[in-house]
């Protein structure tokens, strides 16, 4: 289970495989606490890279996670800023937020290397800050995303209904909202396992750099009442606060 708090604006964004959960329950009360987590989950970051490595190739995989340490260094470091620390001082919010992105990517590495599951339905993430969740009816993609990108934390979601025709699938708003003039879309592209979202237009639906654009991998379940959220959702294209 990994949890993504966002400091300074006080949104925490719940990427559980099976359920949300308050991320006060989860949240560490020590530096010591916050350390030993970001041990634990830099361990299971190391591992998960390692099979990862050994299944696709370090080439496919390496400028991409340069790129993410770069981000979860910044998403830390501002996590440190927001909550008052000296910008050199490494707090437990440093830490925390360095464990919960850490093992968010350690969490997608793995879904990256085996997804068995033919089936779209489920909570996918890209461990940036972006979760999708769907429920797959036949040719039909009921999906709801969230984003929060960093380091400024800009917000963004967008719930809808896409078609789907293996592997594409595309999203359109158009004629949903009577004072937005141009047209929205989505593109759901199926790889080996990953899902990749390509968007045009969509800044109606995010702050200026919450991008939805992104490559999602499955790692986990959705419960019965969740699912039923998300076609809720999907249908009325809006996603529900949490």
């Amino acid at each position: 289970m990994s949890v993504l708090r966002i400091y300074g604006i006080g949104v925490a964004l719940l990427l559980s495989a099976t359920a949300f959960v308050s991320a006060e329950e989860q949240k560490p009360r020590t530096l010591a606490e916050a350390k030993a987590e970001f041990v634990k989950a830099d361990k299971s970051l190391n591992e998960a890279w390692a099979a990862a490595k050994k299944a696709l190739g370090e080439s496919e995989l390496q400028v991409k996670q340069r790129g993410w340490l770069k981000y979860r260094d910044a998403q830390a470091r501002a996590a440190n800023r927001d909550n008052g620390e000296p910008e050199g001082q490494q707090s437990a919010a440093y830490f925390e937020t360095s464990a919960e992105l850490t093992q968010s990517r350690a969490d997608w590495l793995r879904a990256r290397v085996k997804n068995e599951d033919d089936s779209l339905t489920g909570l996918w993430i890209d461990s940036f800050g972006g979760t999708l969740e769907i429920v797959q009816e036949k040719d039909r993609l009921f999906f709801a995303i969230d984003v929060v990108r960093g380091p400024t934390f800009h917000l963004g979601s967008i719930a809808g209904v896409a078609t789907w025709n293996p592997p594409l699938g595309w999203f359109s708003d158009k004629g949903r909202h009577k004072d937005k003039t141009e047209e929205s879309n989505l593109a759901f592209v199926s790889r080996g396992g990953v899902l990749e979202i390509i968007g045009a237009q969509t800044s109606y639906y995010h702050g200026a750099r919450a991008y939805f654009d992104g490559d999602y991998c499955k790692v986990g379940a959705l419960d019965e009442k969740r699912r039923a959220d998300i076609l809720k959702e999907a249908e009325a294209g809006v996603v529900e606060e949490k």
